[in-house]
């Protein structure tokens, strides 16, 4: 490949950059792919879909999940394949053609949600491409590619894998400021009209550059994000808990946990109401850890039995 050819591939996109979408037959493109595409002949919803090579991250029933690598003259890249298994889709295939705007696949769904997400000044993955297709009438299958995230490291990386970088007297500090820049995304995610669904330490991603201790916060993983109006004063007693229920133990305490809401609700003192709330939090988190461990010991029953995960 010439080097006029590889920067032309490799067009640099930032996290929060917006997304000229292409349209093709069962196909919607990141402009700024077009030409790495090409170069993969990725140019058909059967070229990608029946894609082979890469290493397979996830395969549950619902869907599969591969990484593959994409090599250049100044480094190597990696892109994430996720497939949607055909879904039944019944009675809402006949309303497609009165609703042309109307997205089933959760392949596009999510394509488009990063898309508004950008729009709003949300950072996010990069998404390079994702194709739909109806199946037997009334079912539709679906993909994503998106770019790794990388520099950006996910929350539960860092917990897991780092947990002294937030421990000792400038670890202290750097939580504080982790916590507050989590909760003020947060802030204005639900602000925009947008409810992850999924707010929780593994699909929070951050990156710190060099000398800065303030991080930059992205999410990804969109394909669930909920819009609905109705009962919108849910989604921050939900997005807490479903964080708080991550956040380990042993490194964030009871303040910590209080000084994620106290951020989010850009106060420095909770009052009667946002005790209530503090408490309807505390009461969803542990409705989440029962759930989780109920879900946890089912699938471990499946791998037992040699059934599929779900």
């Amino acid at each position: 490949m010439s080097e006029s050819g590889d920067r032309t591939i490799f067009k640099v996109t930032d996290f929060s950059s917006l997304v000229h979408p292409v349209e093709r037959e069962h196909l919607i493109l990141n402009s700024d792919y077009q030409e790495l595409l090409r170069y993969l002949e990725f140019d058909s919803f059967e070229s990608i879909w029946h894609y082979q090579s890469g290493e397979a991250i996830k395969n549950i029933k619902e869907r599969s999940i591969i990484r593959f690598r994409v090599p250049s003259h100044e480094k190597e890249r990696y892109f994430y394949l996720k497939r949607h298994k055909p879904r039944y889709i019944g009675l809402q295939r006949l309303l497609v053609p009165f609703f042309p705007k109307w997205v089933l696949s959760r392949g596009r769904r999510e394509f488009e949600n990063i898309c508004d997400f950008r729009k709003c000044n949300l950072s996010t993955v990069i998404p390079v491409a994702a194709g739909e297709r109806f199946v037997h009438f009334f079912w539709v299958e679906s993909f994503l590619i998106t770019e790794d995230f990388a520099p950006f490291i996910s929350l539960e990386d860092l917990l897991n894998k780092s947990p002294e970088f937030l421990m000792g007297p400038e670890g202290e500090l750097k939580k504080r400021i982790l916590i507050k820049e989590i909760a003020l995304f947060a802030r204005r995610m639900h602000q925009k009209g947008f409810n992850h669904r999924d707010f929780n330490a593994t699909h929070i991603l951050l990156h710190y550059e060099t000398g800065s201790d303030i991080p930059k916060i992205a999410l990804f993983d969109l394909q669930r994000v909920d819009r609905k109006r109705f009962l919108r004063y849910r989604w921050m007693i939900k997005s807490l808990a479903e964080l708080n229920y991550t956040m380990p133990e042993k490194l964030f305490d009871t303040k910590d946990r209080l000084y994620l809401l106290l951020s989010y609700k850009r106060k420095n003192k909770l009052y009667a109401w946002d005790r209530l709330q503090w408490l309807w939090i505390k009461r969803k988190t542990a409705r989440i850890k029962r759930h989780t461990e109920k879900m946890m010991t089912k699938r471990e029953r499946r791998r037992k039995k040699g059934f599929m995960e779900r």
